[in-house]
């Protein structure tokens, strides 16, 4: 049998990240399933790592065209893999860019953006140079995130992003003087504490923005339902 830290599988496609710089992991399944993808056409994936957010994005909307960036080489042709062998390779592109170099260079606007970014802006760096930068915003700050964003969404498009609460916070404050607006959050808790927050923001957009909870595990350490809700056409034991 497939070893766990080679190959993780999920019901409808299966994502190698052995070389990979940041493997499958609780950030990159929450956005995946989180951001609101129902009616757009053309998604970008930013920073896609093994392809887990793209390949997601595929099968919960059959439509949309999706264009995956990833700078790290290793990375880049095990999503390269990963996107071969799903049912998706059709409407999925890679492309191996950082997210400046892309957007100086395309053409295309999308009608949504999503991205698990590099958030650590102090503290110790990884010795390994791939994992500093995927994990610390060296190569990606928030600055050319949200920069390169806004010329890249359609009018109204917009930006969906996971990130700790210090630095979600940092990032919105930061998105205000881009005409950027929020349009969602969903604080995610395990048990009591506030780990993680799904940010989604919108260009151009004054419509009222929404906000929710969501708690992973119950009382007694079990997930709620309301996580298993929101993640069980993925895993394979939920």
């Amino acid at each position: 049998m497939t070893n766990r830290k080679e190959v993780f599988y999920f019901k409808q496609f299966a994502v190698k990240h052995s070389k990979s710089a940041m493997k499958v992991g609780f950030d990159g399944i929450l956005l995946g399933a989180w951001c609101d993808i129902d009616r757009n056409s053309i998604i970008l994936d930013v920073g896609t790592g093994t392809g887990l957010i793209a390949l997601m994005i595929a099968q919960r909307n059959s439509r949309a065209m999706i264009c995956a960036i990833e700078p790290d080489w290793d990375s880049y042709f095990e999503a390269e893999t990963n996107f071969e062998n799903s049912p998706w390779k059709s409407r999925i592109t890679l492309k191996n860019q950082s997210l400046q170099e892309f957007a100086k260079e395309t053409g295309v606007k999308f009608d949504h953006i999503v991205c698990n970014p590099p958030y650590f802006l102090t503290g110790q760096k990884s010795i390994e140079d791939r994992k500093a930068k995927a994990r610390h915003a060296i190569d990606l700050t928030f600055e050319d995130l949200l920069n390169c964003s806004n010329s890249l969404l359609v009018k109204n498009g917009k930006l969906s992003i996971i990130l700790p609460p210090d630095e979600g916070q940092n990032l919105i404050e930061k998105s205000k003087d881009m005409n950027f607006s929020v349009r969602k959050i969903c604080e995610v808790y395990t048990k009591n504490k506030l780990e993680r927050m799904l940010i989604s923001l919108s260009l151009n957009d004054t419509s009222p923005k929404t906000k929710s909870l969501l708690k992973i595990y119950t009382p007694e350490g079990n997930y709620t339902q309301e996580y298993i809700d929101m993640v069980k056409d993925f895993y394979l034991k939920m």
